[in-house]
């Protein structure tokens, strides 16, 4: 008994080691290395593997890294290495007279005497645990020692694996609330979306992430993405039968050790593990996360996928009080214009009126050399009362008298410096839609937001070097086409970036606004947009 006391005690503290240490990489190379030096093993290595039996991670000790690096990739469950049974141990003499034995990889050292066993984490096995070249052979007390070591590493992987998943949700909880806040607080829409996805895409020490929202005529468009390929993604349209369309049906989101299912974006074939997650708002989906991990990383868990997803919600919830936000705010904003118009009425305007009537009044009965200067007086005085009057209408909301082509070309002129170049107007009938203005003055403002939008959406989006507009009017309609000679409609087709709202307005004038490549060349298809309307006679 008194021969095995210090191995024993050596045991002891290994055990207490790796219960010690909350990093779960430290956790495992620990067990390796302990594991080497109890048994007196050459080698040691510890064979991380998903649920799905797939090589996740390699720890070995006792060689060193260049020939690690010329054996290359980890060894299978083949051979000898696959009849480690779930329980117990495999101890073999010499593997290369084994019946299993199949040879081994190029530039592996040849081994002689093995002990494996499998590694379990509460009902799952973690990985295998393998031992080699020992000078003598395995024997019962390692056999033992090895099962006792893996139990106590059982514990400590557990108890690393909580301290990562805590820790992991206090990151998230902190980007949500920030997120939060951001969304609320940013006015630019896309800043904020884009950090929604930067946000999940570090924390989930993802590869790529991609945010989908919906854009016009039923379409799901990637709009945002970051990290490895994210140029390739933008402006991409979800398959309507693919798995990232059912994960928005449903509302469920998903992991998968690739990307899942039929029907998927060639984009991201080349992607590895993959973890789709829903923004819900009020019962459905108004987004949808995506993140991908390299090919050869760690698989996102169902872990991952809780603690995503509560990330996701969150988000959700953010762009709806940032829409509610806004939408106040407008409010807000038009009730304070009529509160100042209706002052403007009340006090300068009246006012301004009864200082008029004073100084005609008193025009005639002074000196003739005094009735020059109190006319040129009054007229100051009419000039403030027009001026006045003109500011109570645009106040309270009365349309422009500016002619249209004289707005639409400030709007034109304005886009100039975002574009980097001017845009290049071929047909316009301003003539036409003047007419047509003056019967009803909100089409005149709604012109002049689709263009403002549809200028900022080539701007923002198609990375054009020209632009081609027209402005047509025919049998009682209005056209607004845009064509460029961009990368085609790409990250455009978005909710946020207006073609939803210009895919309104067009409806409540019994239109239609469609958004398209136009093909004509494969590195740059370019786009044409056009804004289709009924106008008054």
């Amino acid at each position: 008994m008194s021969d095995h006391r210090p191995r024993e005690l050596t045991l002891a503290d290994a055990i207490t080691a790796l219960n010690r240490n909350l990093d779960l990489k430290s956790v495992l190379d620990l067990l390796v290395d302990s594991a080497r030096t109890l048994t007196h093993a050459k080698y040691a290595a510890l064979h991380v593997m998903d649920p799905q039996g797939e090589s996740v991670a390699f720890h070995v000790k006792g060689m060193d890294e260049d020939t690690q690096g010329m054996i290359g990739h980890p060894p299978g469950r083949v051979g000898v290495l696959g009849r480690i049974p779930d329980h117990g141990t495999l101890a073999v003499e010499n593997v290369r007279t084994h019946p299993a034995h199949q040879g081994m990889p190029d530039n592996h050292p040849e081994l002689g005497t093995f002990l494996g066993t499998a590694l379990t984490v509460g009902d799952t096995v973690f990985g295998y645990l393998y031992l080699a070249d020992k000078p003598t052979a395995f024997d019962e007390d390692d056999k033992h020692m090895i099962v006792a070591l893996a139990a106590g590493a059982s514990v400590a992987i557990d108890h690393a694996n909580l301290h990562r998943q805590a820790a992991d949700r206090e990151r998230w909880l902190e980007a949500s609330q920030r997120i939060t806040t951001e969304m609320l607080t940013i006015e630019d829409e896309e800043e904020a979306l884009q950090a929604i996805v930067d946000a999940a895409r570090d924390l989930a020490k993802a590869a790529t992430a991609a945010l989908v929202l919906p854009g016009v005529e039923d379409r799901w468009v990637i709009e945002m993405a970051d990290g490895e390929g994210a140029d390739m993604l933008l402006g991409l349209e979800l398959p309507q039968y693919g798995r990232a369309m059912d994960v928005i049906r449903s509302g469920t989101g998903i992991v998968a050790p690739a990307p899942p299912g039929n029907h998927v974006l060639k984009e991201v074939t080349d992607y590895g593990p993959s973890l789709y997650a829903p923004l819900i708002a009020e019962g459905k989906a108004i987004g949808l996360l995506l993140l991908w991990r390299d090919n050869g990383d760690e698989p996102f868990g169902e872990d991952d996928l809780s603690t995503t997803q509560r990330f996701a919600h969150q988000a959700a919830l953010a762009l709806s009080l940032s829409e509610l936000s806004h939408a106040r705010n407008h409010s807000a904003l038009l009730e304070e214009r009529e509160r100042l118009a209706d002052d403007l009425h009340d006090f300068v305007s009246q006012e301004l009126f009864a200082t008029a009537m004073q100084i005609e009044s008193i025009t005639e009965d002074v000196d003739p050399s005094l009735q020059k200067r109190l006319a040129g007086t009054l007229d100051h005085v009419k000039r403030a009362q027009h001026e006045v009057r003109g500011v109570m209408r645009a106040l309270a909301g009365q349309r422009s008298s500016e002619p249209i082509a004289d707005r639409a070309q400030r709007e034109i002129t304005l886009a100039q410096a975002s574009l980097g170049f001017a845009p290049q107007v071929r047909e316009a009938q301003w003539p036409t839609l003047q007419a047509a203005v003056n019967a009803d003055a909100t089409l005149g403002d709604d012109v002049v937001a689709v263009l403002r939008e549809l200028l900022s959406n080539v701007a923002r989006h198609a990375h054009a070097s020209e632009l081609h507009l027209w402005v047509l009017t025919q049998d009682g309609r209005l056209e607004i086409r845009v064509q460029d000679n961009g990368i085609g409609p790409a990250g455009a087709l978005k909710r946020y970036s207006g073609t939803s709202n210009l895919a309104n307005r067009a409806l409540r004038r019994h239109g239609s606004f469609s958004l398209h490549a136009v093909h004509k060349d494969a590195d740059q298809p370019g786009s044409l947009a056009s804004w289709n309307v009924e106008i008054p006679n």
